[in-house]
C-alpha cells in the first residue's frame, strides 16, 4: 500500500499575516489594489481564510490602520480568524512583533511577510517566517485538500443514495 502524501504542512498554532505587505507581494492582488482597495482586501482575506477553515489554523491578518486604537474584526464571529488594523501611531509590523512577543509560545507562531526587518525580529523570538510564495503554496494545498474533501463527501452521498433506493421505486 502506497504511503499517502501529506497535503498540509504541520499546522502552525497561530498564523500571523502582514496584510498589505503580502497583498503587494502577490501580483494578482497587487493589480486589484489600483482600483478597489476594499475589494482587493476582501478577496485577499477570502484567499487566506482557507488556511483557517480547512487547515484549522488560528489566523490573524494585520493591516496598517488609521484610528487612535487598534481595531479588531471577526468576519465570521470566530475569534480564531481575526483582522487587526493598527492604530495610526503604530505600524502593522509593530503589532505583528507584539503578537509574537506576547504569545505564550512564540515558537508556535508563523508569520507571513516579505519585510526583512520583521523577519529578523520574528526569527529572533523563535517564531517561523514564511515568504509570500510560501503562504500562497499553503493556500493552494488547503484548496486541494478542500477539493478532495468535497469529492469524498459527494461520493459518500451518492453511495448512500444508491443504497437507499428501492427497486420498487421504479414501479412507481
Amino acid at each position: 500500500m502506497a504511503k499517502r502524501k501529506k497535503i498540509l504542512p504541520a499546522p502552525a498554532e497561530h498564523l500571523i499575516v502582514d496584510g498589505y505587505n503580502l497583498m503587494h507581494a502577490w501580483p494578482e492582488v497587487r493589480r486589484d489594489l489600483r482600483g478597489d482597495i476594499d475589494g482587493a482586501r476582501e478577496r485577499f482575506l477570502n484567499t487566506v481564510r482557507i488556511i483557517h477553515d480547512i487547515g484549522g489554523t488560528r489566523t490573524t491578518i494585520v493591516f496598517d490602520g488609521q484610528g487612535l486604537k487598534p481595531s479588531f474584526e471577526y468576519p465570521s464571529g470566530e475569534k480564531t480568524f481575526t483582522i487587526v488594523f493598527s492604530p495610526s501611531s503604530l505600524s502593522a509590523d509593530a503589532i505583528i512583533e507584539q503578537l509574537v512577543a506576547k504569545s505564550p509560545e512564540p515558537t508556535a507562531c508563523t508569520v507571513a511577510t516579505r519585510d526583512n526587518l520583521v523577519t529578523e525580529s520574528i526569527r529572533a523570538s523563535g517564531a517561523v517566517v514564511i515568504t509570500p510564495e510560501g503562504l500562497l503554496d499553503w493556500v493552494d494545498r488547503c484548496a486541494s485538500q478542500q477539493t478532495t474533501l468535497l469529492q469524498t463527501r459527494r461520493r459518500k452521498q451518492r453511495q448512500q443514495q444508491r443504497e437507499s433506493d428501492s427497486p420498487w421505486d421504479a414501479l412507481g
